[in-house]
């Protein structure tokens, strides 16, 4: 799944952004202040982060309240959704969800909202979610009279439930159950002589459940989004880090390394092989990582943790200035090890002006790890004051102007 839009609706900091349109390689964002970059993407990430999302709590700093025409508001949480995106279905997912309901062999945009309480919405664009009573009537009540016929006693609690709906009604909840039950319990020769209509009906009226069967298949297919850079804190990645700085440090390795660790725990549960295959896997294909250099597999210290090693002796000449380039390097290679592996996608990844880090000598050896990494998994790169890419560059570029509202 590729996100092919996106926007924000944040508070504070970065208020709001348009719709904006992303390519499937390389996005260049440039803002009047680095920390609106930063921010941008922090929100942008909730839409499926690596970290555990109630324990961090990214909006914890948000206002309560908001001013709007001089008249003060409280913010609701589960009213208000701070982080948009859509993204197009790949035909591989659109075969998997067709199998829950024939209705989603249309799917092609999915959109995917996080809410300021952390909850999660998931729409299939231009597909409803459930089925009017309107789109039903005319079949139940074809039922509803062959089985008068029938079985009369069978009847009377349905054609009650049906007398007051009105046509725009939704088939979902209750409605949906006694719909569903009452179709189950016809007489076999209602079964047997309108059998495409019942299974018709039974389909459209079962529509919200199999949407939502959907919703569970789409969040484990959705794409990871990984943030990377945020050098001034680095140092700490490597193990120098609390608890807590990990908690807040969007970019931090620690986070996507407890997600590997808990994907493994649950696998161990039920089987030891399925454990160590997959990690077995994860190292096979960091050891077969194309940004060279390195020789990176994962290992666990002598407490348990889990941890990504580089086996590839340094150069100690350029160690120091080269160290933060290196890190993002293996971290992004762990971020497409994983995500192949457990999500069958590549992932998204966002950096924030990991530019500020780096002496201007490497600047040359980040725009190339760019280009090669954007080739296939998404890239959303917020820059500082200057654009240190060629104009030349595949991909899209936003200012402030394209992104932020007039």
């Amino acid at each position: 799944m590729k996100l092919i839009q996106a926007r924000i609706r944040g508070l504070g900091a970065l208020t709001e952004s348009r719709w904006f349109e992303l390519s499937p390689h390389l996005n260049l964002f440039q803002f009047p202040q680095q920390k609106y970059g930063g921010n941008f993407l922090h929100i942008l990430q909730t839409i499926n982060p690596p970290y555990a999302i109630e324990t961090v709590q990214p909006f914890a700093d948000f206002p309560k309240y908001i001013t709007q025409d001089d008249h003060t508001k409280r913010v609701h949480p589960g009213k208000r959704t701070v982080a948009l995106a859509i993204f197009s279905a790949t035909p591989a997912l659109v075969k998997e969800l067709a199998t829950l309901s024939p209705v989603l062999y249309e799917t092609d945009r999915i959109e995917v909202g996080r809410r300021l309480d952390y909850s999660r919405w998931i729409n299939f664009v231009e597909l409803a979610a459930s089925t009017r009573w309107s789109e039903i009537a005319d079949n139940v009540r074809i039922l509803l009279a062959e089985a008068k016929r029938l079985a009369p006693e069978r009847t009377h609690p349905i054609a009650a439930i049906i007398r007051n709906l009105k046509p725009a009604d939704r088939i979902k909840g209750t409605l949906q159950d006694q719909l569903a039950d009452w179709l189950n319990d016809q007489p076999p020769e209602l079964r047997q002589s309108l059998r495409q209509r019942v299974e018709t009906t039974r389909t459209a009226v079962l529509r919200a459940d199999h949407f939502q069967a959907a919703h569970d298949k789409v969040r484990s297919r959705l794409p990871l989004f990984v943030a990377l850079g945020g050098f001034p804190s680095a140092v700490k990645t490597l193990g120098r880090q609390t608890a807590a700085d990990a908690e807040q440090d969007f970019a931090s390795s620690q986070h996507l390394l407890h997600s590997i660790s808990e994907h493994g725990k649950a696998l161990d549960t039920t089987s030891a092989a399925a454990s160590r295959a997959f990690f077995d896997d994860l190292n096979s294909r960091l050891a077969a990582g194309q940004f060279g250099s390195m020789r990176l597999h994962l290992d666990r210290s002598a407490t348990g943790a889990l941890r990504l090693l580089n086996d590839e002796p340094r150069q100690k000449d350029t160690d120091e200035s080269l160290f933060p380039l290196r890190q993002m390097k293996a971290k992004a290679s762990l971020a497409i090890a994983f995500s192949r592996v457990v999500d069958r996608a590549e992932p998204i990844l966002l950096f924030n002006a990991p530019e500020r880090g780096l002496p201007t000598t490497l600047h040359k050896e980040l725009i190339d790890f760019i280009r090669i990494i954007s080739k296939t998994s998404q890239c959303l790169y917020s820059l500082a004051d200057i654009d240190i890419f060629p104009k030349d560059v595949p991909g899209r570029r936003y200012s402030a102007e394209n992104v932020l509202p007039h």
